[in-house]
């Protein structure tokens, strides 16, 4: 067994026993944790602030075989409640995954925190370790070895876009596409732009049309309504998203639809919000521009979308959702094209740990010559606060986590916050503030309403438990958990004190209530298993945790 296999192995089972347990899936008592199949398992670990287990990998053993993610999920059958179908399908999720951690540890893993953050951004970017909570976070269902090498963001492999031309009574369509265009195109947009008068350019992903839309669409291609053009533009690479890719030196990224099953959802572009995608962006945009607690925020516009009405499934309106969300592509501006010469990180790139053990977030603060306490204190004034802000003000929730929230970071030191993805990551508040009016009622209408007590999540639940559950954790060696929260807490009570203004709605908003909902999504998967649905998956709901920001000696 090679050295590579053994330790990603080893990483992943910590993974899984400690989200597992932290689901309320398995129940492992002092370190030691006996299944209804009689297998008993072993660890040494410690607790965390989030009532969750850090479990050293290399702690872990077995009765009387070694320890392996597969023989705990054949273990574990009984706790994790898996029809044989699911339970086959969830293994070979776990065996993708495994395998392209195998691959990213080869490439990447041999860099220490200094080396990752010299490197350019997709660089960076590709080597970090992919969702921390899902379990398969590389299941990536219908992509086999070879994808993976030429697609996946960890590859680091160039990407050329296939380019259609579609009719354009079957697009929806929105944004300034011509700038967007050319941009993706660039010397080839002269080229190509002279479809007919009556169709549209459309960009897809090369393993898109080869795998789906070349046989989906044989009936349009002999009606004349969709042309293939082929391969055009210059060179792109996939993003730890998947389907948006980026490119050095462009001004904008392009997501596109890939029909791949992967954490927990088919991986389309819908078109719920495709028209009315850069408004709502513009909207965002003039909101942060007209208001001074939120200068340092910059929104990543969506210049502009298309996506296609498939004429067959527009007869089978509720057959399964990945099966309306084939073809689509949203332009979206390009974090680096914004930074004004500044450094912008995936937030998620903050507690990625490089060969020699540290979260790069420790790095980060060492370039800026920043005691970490200091550096945190900044992080949550450019992110946390402006996002509370934007909820109580405006009664916007983004779902923010790792990927969603883009730090912009100047020699190390955080400067500022960019938001993205607004197509099913963003909701209003299901209150009627006045500071919504400039917001098309239209829009209103189809974006999520949440009540209070549930779009409050979007911060705690996507943003502490999904990311800084994580960075206080692997930070605990240099600063302890209770240490972190007092300072999150402390800014935002700085914030909640300078804007008297607001304390009715903070006060609607609350960060600070003693317990908050444990939100559940490995189980998920477990309950629902891997058929087609009409509608994406929704999380589970354990026992309630205790605010760390509550907890006594946290401010």
């Amino acid at each position: 067994m090679s050295a590579l296999y053994r330790q990603a192995a080893r990483n992943l089972l910590a993974k899984m026993i400690s989200e597992l347990t932290w689901e309320e899936v398995l129940t492992p008592h002092r370190g030691e944790l006996r299944l209804q199949s009689g297998a008993v398992w072993r660890f040494q670990a410690r607790r965390g602030i989030w009532d969750n287990l850090w479990i050293d990998p290399d702690s872990i053993t077995r009765d009387d075989a070694p320890p392996d993610p597969f023989r705990l999920i054949t273990d574990a059958r009984a706790e994790m409640g898996m029809s044989p179908a699911t339970g086959a399908m969830f293994i070979r999720e776990i065996a993708n995954t495994l395998a392209q951690d195998i691959a990213t540890a080869e490439r990447w893993g041999k860099l220490d925190g200094a080396q990752l953050i010299a490197l350019p951004s997709e660089d960076l970017h590709a080597a970090l370790e992919g969702h921390p909570k899902a379990l398969a976070n590389r299941g990536r269902l219908g992509w086999g070895m070879a994808e993976n090498a030429a697609f996946a963001p960890e590859s680091a492999q160039p990407i050329q876009l296939f380019w259609l031309a579609v009719h354009r009574r079957d697009l929806v369509h929105s944004g300034a596409a011509e700038a967007a265009l050319r941009d993706t195109l660039g010397a080839d947009f002269d080229r190509l732009s002279g479809a007919a008068d009556d169709q549209m350019l459309m960009p897809v992903h090369p393993w898109q049309w080869t795998a789906h839309l070349a046989q989906l669409t044989v009936a349009e291609q002999a009606a004349g309504h969709i042309r293939p053009l082929g391969p055009a533009g210059p060179q792109f690479r996939a993003t730890p998203s998947i389907r948006t890719l980026t490119r050095p030196g462009g001004r904008f990224d392009v997501k596109l639809s890939l029909g791949i099953l992967n954490t927990s959802a088919w991986r389309g572009v819908p078109g719920k919000f495709i028209e009315h995608g850069p408004a709502i962006s513009d909207w965002l945009a003039g909101i942060c521009a007209a208001d001074p607690a939120l200068a340092k925020v910059t929104v990543l516009r969506e210049a502009a979308g298309r996506w296609w009405r498939d004429p067959l499934m527009k007869a089978c309106p509720d057959a399964p959702y990945r099966h309306h969300e084939t073809l689509g592509a949203i332009w979206r501006d390009r974090a680096e094209a914004r930074a004004d010469g500044a450094g912008p990180v995936l937030y998620a790139a903050l507690f990625h740990q490089g060969a020699d053990g540290a979260p790069l977030a420790l790095h980060y603060a060492r370039q800026a010559g920043m005691d970490l306490a200091e550096w945190l204190a900044a992080l949550f004034r450019v992110t946390v606060v402006p996002l509370w802000l934007l909820l109580a003000r405006y009664g916007v929730g983004f779902i923010a986590h790792g990927q969603n929230i883009t730090v912009v970071l100047r020699d190390g030191r955080p400067e500022g916050m960019m938001l993205k993805d607004f197509q099913g990551d963003m909701d209003l508040v299901d209150v009627d503030f006045p500071q919504m009016q400039g917001l098309d009622p239209v829009i209103r209408a189809i974006l999520p309403r949440k009540p209070p007590p549930v779009i409050v999540h979007d911060i705690q639940t996507a943003h502490f438990v999904t990311c800084l559950r994580f960075l206080s954790a692997r930070l605990h060696r240099w600063l302890s958990e209770a240490e972190f929260y007092t300072i999150l807490r402390r800014e935002l009570m700085q914030a909640r004190d300078a804007h008297p203004d607001l304390s009715d709605r903070f006060a609607m908003f609350d960060l600070f209530a003693p317990r908050m909902p444990r939100v559940c999504i490995n189980r998920v998967r477990f309950a629902v298993g891997y058929e087609d649905s009409a509608a994406r998956p929704l999380p589970a709901r354990g026992t309630d945790l205790v605010n760390p920001l509550d907890a006594p000696g946290s401010g």
